[in-house]
């Protein structure tokens, strides 16, 4: 036997006891008011209350509809491309600036040169001129 069936005999066997004890019969007991009808005296307020949970489903929908409208949906490919010009275009900055950095040296190389080669340039001159 299971449990389940142990547990439905017991249960059995209680309803089988309360049954046959006999019970005292209960006095009557008079309404101290009268029992009115149920009278739905507002019913405005349902179909008001309809109403606006309408109202808020709608407004619920536009907002989601506007959310949707300021987004942008790309797909895989176009958003591969904006990465490649993306890259392309900060190779092209560092290049720039890393010529920028050479240049700047090669300036101050040339300035150095020019520097140099003036002051040979007047020895020169000045040792033919006062001749």
């Amino acid at each position: 036997m299971t449990k389940q069936d142990t547990q439905l005999e017991k249960l059995t066997n209680a309803i089988e006891k309360l049954i046959a004890n006999p019970v005292l019969p209960v006095a009557p007991v008079a309404p101290v008011a009268p029992v009115l009808p149920i009278v739905q005296s507002n019913t405005g307020d349902h179909d008001l209350l309809t109403k606006l949970d309408t109202k808020v489903d709608q407004i619920q929908l536009d907002v989601t509809e506007l959310k949707k409208q300021g987004t942008v949906y790309v797909t895989q490919t176009d958003h591969a491309e904006v990465v490649r010009v993306q890259r392309l275009h900060d190779t092209d900055i560092e290049s720039l600036k890393s010529f920028r950095d050479t240049l700047l040296g090669k300036m101050w190389g040339i300035g150095a040169i020019a520097g140099l080669l003036s002051g040979v340039l007047g020895i020169i001159v000045d040792y033919y001129l006062h001749k």
